[in-house]
């Protein structure tokens, strides 16, 4: 029975997120309930902001978007040219620079700081001692087990299966003190109704970060789930993913995989300060989209889920030219032939239609290969038209079936966060644990590899030099980590082991 209420839930939620039509009645109430007393600022700047943008949303619904079909000579639109360029490099740096660019010292430090005040709020009889050297070791530790793969963290240290890069490195008992009590906030300090505080710091961290990187033309802004079946306000069903329990994370991403920004979904998303409230997925792009340059011609991609015309609207007033999928009932007043009325002229048949939208122009096209598909577009159409290969189930053979040029650009271009998650997936980090911030922790060092790796990669293409692979790369980086650190402590040691006064003689 949880699991169906649970489910049934879910299902509403996701709902009254589709093309953006939650009412900005439920949203007020929504909003009383999470922040208590609203009643108090009547007359602030920002909810007189939010209720002007929800009336001119509402009033579009009302009116009806005068649509019109497309001739298809000579109506194909130019795809916007790349202003921008990525920069140039000199060299290529070591794995482990690709990483601390991410994780660097101020955030070890963060680390260490709250993890050494968590063991003593714990147990004030002991001290954790934990210093960066040592949490930098255990994450190398990590990311060699993330290679390795055993199926329990206990077997690396075992007699028939023991690893000696994660055994010689920590002593078992010292690793699975230092994952007992890693911590990133203070327990005792407010929260402030923050569901995400247990990790806030680690994402004001890597967030400006990623946000900071160079970005290529093409980006696509997408869903991506964090597997975790513990106990968690913020765990989310998602039946149709891989992993279809873990949190959810709406990530922008170049084609290639390569994290921009990223929003970590925990119940509500109010629009960004000085965005309009067009629904709670298209305000997801919004604020992912706040990274995106205006002035360069990035093109944004995005599935049906996050698409409406006030989504494409909002984006192209910012300067952003944006390509999706669309449900049919999220574009008032556009009509097309039904899948039955296709189906009987062919697969690769397409109508076009373009409206303009408070001066936006929007192109829209329904292509019907085995069933109907829409897309929608401020910079695509149709033309040209070109000719993909199919598979035909009754001719058992592939056929050609022409294919608009929209329908091309949006399926090469919109699978970047599937990449991400290819590249997470092949060296996943697998630590068990019932605490939620351990899963996003590990997803976070994750997210820095892949995209250290995709920067090694990058700078490799660009100097025409032949790259590591991979795991190769993952094995590297988890060397300089942990072999760096391992001299220094052996170092330590044989220090101690000098007699004390001889250590006065050479001036030790």
């Amino acid at each position: 029975m949880q699991f169906l209420s649970f489910f049934i839930k879910q299902n509403k939620m996701n709902a009254s997120m589709v093309c953006g039509n939650s009412s900005s009645e439920s949203t007020d109430n929504s909003s009383d309930e999470d922040s208590g007393n609203h009643d108090a600022l009547p007359g602030t700047s920002a909810a007189a902001a939010r209720g002007k943008s929800a009336a001119a949303t509402t009033s579009r619904k009302k009116q009806k978007v005068a649509w019109k079909t497309v001739k298809q000579e000579n109506s194909a639109k130019d795809v916007p040219v790349w202003q921008g360029a990525l920069p140039d490099f000199d060299a290529i740096s070591l794995p482990i620079d690709y990483f601390r660019d991410f994780v660097d010292a101020d955030l070890l430090d963060s680390i260490v700081e709250h993890s050494n005040l968590y063991c003593a709020q714990q147990n004030p009889t002991h001290a954790l001692k934990l210093d960066p050297n040592e949490l930098e070791q255990f994450i190398g530790t990590v990311v060699y087990m993330s290679v390795f793969h055993l199926p329990r963290s206990r077997m690396y240290w075992s007699s028939e299966c023991r690893v000696s890069q994660v055994a010689d490195i920590m002593s078992r008992s010292r690793w699975e003190e230092i994952k007992h009590f890693i911590h990133f906030c203070d327990n005792m300090a407010p929260n402030n109704g923050d569901k995400l505080f247990k990790v806030r710091s680690l994402i004001d961290s890597l967030l400006p970060k990623f946000q900071a990187l160079p970005q290529d033309q093409m980006l696509s802004i997408d869903e991506q789930m964090v597997p975790f079946k513990g106990r968690s306000s913020l765990k989310q069903y998602i039946p149709k993913k891989p992993y279809k329990w873990g949190y959810k994370i709406f990530v922008l991403c170049d084609t290639k995989g390569l994290v921009h920004s990223f929003d970590i979904f925990s119940g509500k998303t109010d629009p960004a300060p000085g965005q309009p409230d067009i629904g709670e997925s298209g305000n997801v792009v919004l604020k992912l989209a706040r990274v995106i340059h205006g002035t360069v011609n990035h093109l944004l991609y995005f599935d049906e889920w996050f698409s409406s015309l006030d989504l494409f609207v909002a984006l192209a007033n910012k300067g952003i030219p944006a390509l999706g999928t669309v449900r049919e009932n999220c574009l008032q007043g556009c009509t097309f032939s039904t899948d039955t009325e296709m189906k009987k002229k062919g697969r690769g048949t397409f109508e076009e239609q373009e409206a303009v939208v408070d001066g936006v122009e929007v192109r829209a096209v329904k292509w019907f290969d085995n069933r109907g598909v829409v897309v929608a577009s401020t910079f695509a159409s149709a033309q040209p038209v070109s000719s993909v290969e199919k598979w035909d189930r009754r001719l058992k053979q592939n056929v050609s079936v022409e294919c608009p040029s929209i329908i091309s650009l949006y399926n090469k271009f919109v699978g970047g966060v599937d990449a991400l998650d290819a590249l997470i997936a092949q060296y996943r980090i697998h630590i068990r644990s019932k605490k939620y911030y351990h899963r996003l922790f590990f997803h976070f060092v994750d997210m820095v590899i892949v995209n250290s790796w995709l920067l090694y990669r990058r700078d490799c293409e660009s100097l025409c030099v032949p790259r590591k692979l991979q795991k190769d790369f993952n094995i590297s980086l988890s060397e300089s980590i942990c072999e760096v650190l391992k001299q220094m402590r052996q170092q330590r040691l044989h220090h101690q082991q000098i007699p004390k006064y001889i250590k006065q003689k050479i001036g030790l």
